[in-house]
């Protein structure tokens, strides 16, 4: 009999050893540690981003480009080789198909901005009457442009 006794007290020490570091409250036993890499100063907010000027130069970068690196040379109105150019000024930067939604991306000259120019929408007097993966047509006072688009590796999908 005074064998189980000291077994149970001795098992019931042991099962209390072993839980008493899961009984301890984590931060306060984190705050008592000193970690040397932490400045005082330096405290870390990861709330606030920090002003939009830091960021300046991922907002710059080409959204429609793979690695998302700008281009070593900007784009002259002649056409890059392999270039479109639509209505021999403006470099078509994508087509855009969403189910009835049908739109063209290109750059403008001026400022170097892409532009989205919606089918039946006028561009320098020309009306953008079809947009497709192969092809746009413009249409100005019974003229009829076709503009052939090629894919340059692109998804055919």
């Amino acid at each position: 009999m005074i064998r189980r006794q000291v077994l149970v007290v001795t098992s019931v020490l042991l099962t209390g050893i072993a839980i008493i570091p899961w009984l301890r409250d984590p931060i306060a036993a984190a705050d008592s540690i000193e970690i040397g890499v932490r400045s005082s100063q330096t405290q870390l907010n990861f709330h606030d981003p920090g002003p939009l000027e830091t960021y300046e130069e991922i907002i710059r970068r080409p959204v429609f480009v793979a690695t998302r690196r700008p281009s070593a040379a900007p784009a002259s109105n002649s056409g890059a080789p392999g270039e479109i150019l639509l209505l021999d000024r403006y470099p078509v930067i994508g087509v855009v198909i969403a189910g009835e939604q049908r739109m063209l991306l290109i750059r403008m000259p001026a400022d170097d901005t892409v532009s989205r120019i919606k089918q039946g929408a006028v561009l320098d007097g020309w009306t953008l009457t079809e947009v497709t993966r192969e092809r746009l047509v413009l249409e100005m006072a019974g003229s009829r442009k076709e503009v052939s688009l090629r894919n340059n590796g692109g998804s055919s999908d």
